[in-house]
This record gives structure tokens, C-alpha cells and sequence, in this order.
């Protein structure tokens, strides 16, 4: 959008406007399930019991704290793309 552009405060579509407090609620939501996630998984590996002669079995919990990574990125990456907008948006109505 241009530097001139300007749009009005009647033209802000205000059903989406009441989206957006849920959507960064669920990306929170998000962000908390998926480090608690890490934290049991990252415990796990770490009280997981160490044998000399055979290996310990991580594989399981390593996954998980991946997956538990990944999904506090994804949840991230919403609240980041959700400020940008209101960024935007509030550009936009100045």
C-alpha cells in the first residue's frame, strides 16, 4: 500500500477485526502446550538412566521434543504474522 493511501475507520470490515484476539489466544495456547511439551520431553531425556554397555533408548523423547519445537515456532510465527497485520492495519487508518 502506498504511503498516501488512507482507508477509514467505517471501511475496517470489524466481523475479522473480532478474530483477532482469539487468534492470538489459540497462538498462545499454542506456544504454552508446546513448551510444557518440551519441558516433560527434555526432562525425560535427561533422567533417562545411563547403562555402560548397552544404549540408552532417547530416540522417543528426542522426537517429541522436536515436534514440541516446531509447534512453539508454528504458534510463534502466527503471533508474528497477526502483529504485522494490526501493524498494517493501524498504518493504514492514520
Amino acid at each position: 500500500m502506498s504511503g498516501n493511501a488512507k482507508v477509514s475507520a467505517a471501511a475496517v470490515d470489524r466481523p475479522y477485526m473480532d478474530k483477532i484476539p482469539g487468534t492470538l489466544s489459540v497462538a498462545a495456547g499454542g506456544i504454552e502446550r508446546g513448551l510444557r511439551h518440551l519441558r516433560e520431553a527434555t526432562h525425560e531425556i535427561a533422567a533417562a538412566p545411563a547403562h555402560p554397555t548397552e544404549p540408552t533408548p532417547l530416540v522417543e523423547p528426542v522426537v517429541r521434543a522436536l515436534e514440541a519445537q516446531r509447534a512453539v515456532e508454528a504458534s510463534a510465527n502466527v503471533v508474528r504474522r497477526t502483529d504485522d497485520m494490526l501493524d498494517a492495519l493501524l498504518e493504514a487508518l492514520a
